[in-house]
């Protein structure tokens, strides 16, 4: 007579299961967002992509502690095979550490091995997730025995981690391809004389290291036959667009003429005889300088409207055009003609008596420039009218404005009048008061305001008929509520002179 004996499972609190179950749905929350962060570590500029490196790296933190955690409540309320168990408490945080040197490789997914390490942490927390609710549900076991559960999910996590080596050495190796291809185009570049041409310099703007290119462009603004040299390559038809407006040069007529000669050409020749049967990838590097070409020119009153409609036009007969092709669309407003030369030049000599006052006032800071400056905004015949506008509009401007409102030669108009003593009430309003209890030196409230431009620019609105009572009589309360020194007597002597007037 034989007996056989049944070994029933282990009871699992339902608690333990119930809890895992809610973990495990944080933790695949958690691994999607950051399998998501790992793919986009390098989609803004040094600072966000800080940022984002960051965020990943306390979301790789997150997500392995919460696997920590379920490992060990299916470890202590489970069914775990103890080998099981020694698995998991070398590999979890082995895994976390190969996930951070992923994080290192994601943050140039442009090198070898390119975007593939990500599939490391997109695979291992779904791993162990499952074999922890294995685990957790005994029932399960009389199909998937240990062995094939522990076997299956902490082999391919081995696996994945052992697959980290390689790829850290294909970056190594892309590292050092990268190390000597420098070496050569420096060894180039420090070849080229000083007095060497424009286009002589050119091809070293195609460098993914920008401070070689930072380099190579301060050597072209350098240059004093740049614009004599650049309009010679946009004639020839090779100028590189995409730094068109990068080699401080002057959008003179003849420059304009022959950038929109060369932008037309090269529309021309990127056109498909049969729409539709290329990507829009194919030209997007291209599209993208004609862009930044057109942009600048338009900004600078060249009307290289038609071009940017021949782009976009161009453009469309590719599959699948991208953002590119807005703001070609946008290019052709003739609202935007001459936009930056008018309002924000980068250069003094680009001013002309047609720019915004603002624009002549943005070098009033520059002791270089500031005479001239103020010299020139003083004749322009819109002066009074961009006045008013900066005072409704432009904070920064303003205080540039008052600091110089005397020197202008301005209309005191109803309108102007109105517009710089609101502007200054709100200018007074935002200054701190001082207790009676808290005395403050007239030093501090001048610091507040700036240089204390703000009264004299008072002076100035009063003096020349604006209704400014009920400002001075701000000031002067402004005033008084500080410690009166030699200079804040004579200021507040002289507003109180003219609140009686």
């Amino acid at each position: 007579m034989t007996s056989s004996i049944q070994v029933s499972p282990i009871q699992v609190s339902p608690v333990a299961v119930t809890i895992v179950a809610v973990l495990s749905v944080i933790a695949l929350l958690l691994w999607l967002l950051h399998v998501s962060m790992l793919d986009s570590l390098t989609g803004s500029d040094a600072a966000g992509n800080g940022m984002a490196q960051g965020f990943a790296a306390i979301a790789i933190i997150l997500l392995w502690g919460l696997l920590a955690l379920i490992a060990l409540i299916a470890f202590v309320k489970g069914d775990m095979p103890g080998w099981a168990a020694v698995a998991a408490a070398v590999l979890i945080p082995v895994s976390g550490l190969v996930t951070f040197g992923v994080l290192g490789l994601m943050t140039e997914p442009q090198l070898a091995p390119y975007r593939w390490p990500l599939v490391i942490p997109a695979a291992m927390p779904p791993l162990v997730i499952a074999f922890c609710l294995w685990a957790l549900l005994p029932g399960t076991h009389t199909y998937v025995p240990a062995p094939l559960a522990g076997g299956a999910a902490w082999g391919l996590v081995l696996l994945l981690c052992v697959a980290y080596l390689p790829m850290q050495r294909a970056r190594d190796a892309a590292h050092a391809r990268e190390a000597a291809d420098l070496a050569k185009y420096e060894a180039a570049l420090n070849a080229v004389p000083a007095g060497a041409p424009l286009w002589a310099l050119t091809p070293f703007l195609d460098t993914r290291n920008y401070v070689k290119l930072d380099e190579v462009l301060a050597r072209i603004r350098a240059l004093p036959d740049r614009q004599a040299e650049a309009e010679t390559m946009l004639a020839r038809g090779d100028f590189p667009l995409a730094y068109l407006g990068r080699f401080d040069l002057d959008a003179t007529p003849s420059l304009c003429e022959k950038a929109r000669a060369q932008l037309r050409g090269r529309a021309a020749a990127l056109t498909l005889a049969a729409p539709e049967t290329k990507p829009f990838s194919d030209i997007a590097m291209e599209v993208d300088g004609a862009v930044a070409a057109l942009r600048w020119l338009i900004d600078y009153d060249c009307a290289a409207m038609p071009e940017a409609e021949a782009w976009e036009t161009m453009a469309k007969g590719y599959r699948d055009p991208r953002y590119a092709i807005y703001e070609l669309r946008d290019l052709k407003d003739a609202k935007r003609l001459g936009r930056a030369l008018y309002e924000d030049p980068e250069k003094f000599s680009q001013l002309t008596p047609r720019a915004h006052l603002k624009a002549w006032l943005k070098f009033a800071d520059d002791q270089s420039t500031r005479t001239p400056a103020i010299a020139g905004a003083a004749k322009l015949d819109h002066r009074t009218a961009d006045a008013i506008e900066i005072l409704a509009t432009d904070e920064f401007v303003a205080r540039v404005l008052t600091e110089n409102i005397g020197r202008l030669d301005l209309d005191p108009t109803p309108a102007l009048c109105r517009a710089g003593l609101d502007n200054l009430r709100k200018q007074f309003a935002a200054v701190y008061r001082p207790k009676p209890d808290d005395p403050r030196p007239y030093d501090q409230l001048i610091g507040q305001l700036g240089r204390g431009d703000q009264f004299n620019a008072l002076i100035w609105f009063a003096s020349r008929g604006c209704d400014a009572g009920d400002a001075l009589s701000e000031a002067a309360m402004l005033i008084k509520a500080y410690q009166l020194s030699p200079d804040g007597g004579l200021m507040l002597g002289r507003i109180e002179m003219l609140r009686k007037k």
